[in-house]
């Protein structure tokens, strides 16, 4: 016969320990519930984030940097590959496009491009867009012959006469000396850049100052453009700068040239990028600068980007001074 344990059986302790014990398990089930709607919430912002990320890609994808109805200049241009492409994809009218090479003539760019400049060239001669050689994308007015006797619309036609020069654009810039030393390398690419953008500067102002000199002599001196917002509606400054473009790749050692900081320094401003989408542009074939042979690796492969810069401009800060004056900051 088993024996009885001394004592009475302490039913308030068990009560209370299966109370613990329930409240315990309630707080567990809380915290998965927690954990759960935790992960929901973190899938769904990972989704939103990647159809985020899916949109920004299509938009930048779908960005052509300039309107078919401006104007536009084509800086170094190899076998002129880039230009037919945005005419026959009807990027740009090919009355406004102007396609320049810095090489000096037909026979030499047939050398250098055997298989694809003259078929291009011929294309865009058709087309009526004009070609320009001898042109150095740090000289453009030099390099173009302007001067007084020989004005802009002279070597542009007249057809020319009141079209402002809306863009300036310059695709992969390359000195083409094949430098090995890398410091050496990029200071010598940032001669160029800044070159380009100085450059860029002055032909805006020579050409475009004098067509807002000749609207409003054909407006008895009244300025009949928009104020304020729409002061500019043709994008061009009140110094005559339009929007200097820029297409780089992306990494080292291009990402050392700082082309921002090089603008800046020329008083330009960065005033929208975008990717450079090569599926936009099927008939351009980037090419190295002294052969039709293809880079390293192909170009269509690599990240790049466009750059548009335009003059800069301070932004209105509405804190007063002391004296109770508008300041404007940078």
């Amino acid at each position: 016969m088993a024996r009885k344990l001394k004592g009475k059986s302490n039913s308030k302790g068990l009560k209370a320990a299966l109370a613990q014990h329930k409240m315990q398990d309630g707080l567990i089930q809380q915290q998965r519930k927690k954990q759960l709607n935790a992960d929901r919430q973190k899938a769904q912002k990972s989704k939103k984030t990647m159809r985020q990320a899916a949109a920004q890609k299509q938009r930048e994808a779908s960005v052509i940097p300039f309107q078919s109805d401006e104007t536009l200049l084509l800086i170094g241009e190899g076998d002129f590959s880039f230009a037919r492409s945005i005419v026959e994809q009807g990027y740009m009218k090919p009355e406004n496009l102007i396609a320049t090479s810095y090489d000096a003539s037909i026979t030499e760019l047939n050398l250098k491009y055997p298989n694809t400049f003259q078929d291009n060239y011929d294309f865009l001669i058709e087309e009526g867009v004009k070609i320009l050689f001898q042109t150095d994308a740090t000289k453009l007015v030099r390099s173009m012959k302007i001067s007084k006797h020989t004005p802009w619309t002279k070597i542009m036609g007249p057809e020319w006469r009141n079209k402002y020069l809306n863009n300036i654009m310059f695709n992969f810039p390359h000195t083409g000396k094949g430098i090995k030393d890398q410091d050496r390398n990029i200071r010598d690419h940032q001669e160029l850049v800044f070159g380009y953008f100085d450059s860029s500067k002055q032909l805006f102002s020579l050409v475009n100052s004098h067509i807002k000199g000749t609207k409003n002599n054909h407006t008895l001196g009244y300025n009949l453009e928009k104020t304020g917002k729409n002061a500019n509606p043709d994008g061009i400054s009140a110094e005559g700068y339009g929007k200097t473009l820029l297409s780089v790749f992306a990494g080292e050692p291009y990402d050392s040239w700082q082309i921002k900081a090089l603008a800046k320094d020329n008083g330009l401003m960065l005033d929208s990028s975008s990717k450079f989408a090569w599926e936009n542009y099927p008939q351009y074939h980037h090419k190295r600068t002294n052969s039709e042979q293809n880079t390293t690796k192909p170009a269509h492969e690599r990240e790049a980007r466009t750059y548009i810069f335009k003059k800069f401009e301070r932004k209105r800060n509405n804190r007063q001074n002391n004296r109770g004056e508008v300041s404007d900051e940078e």
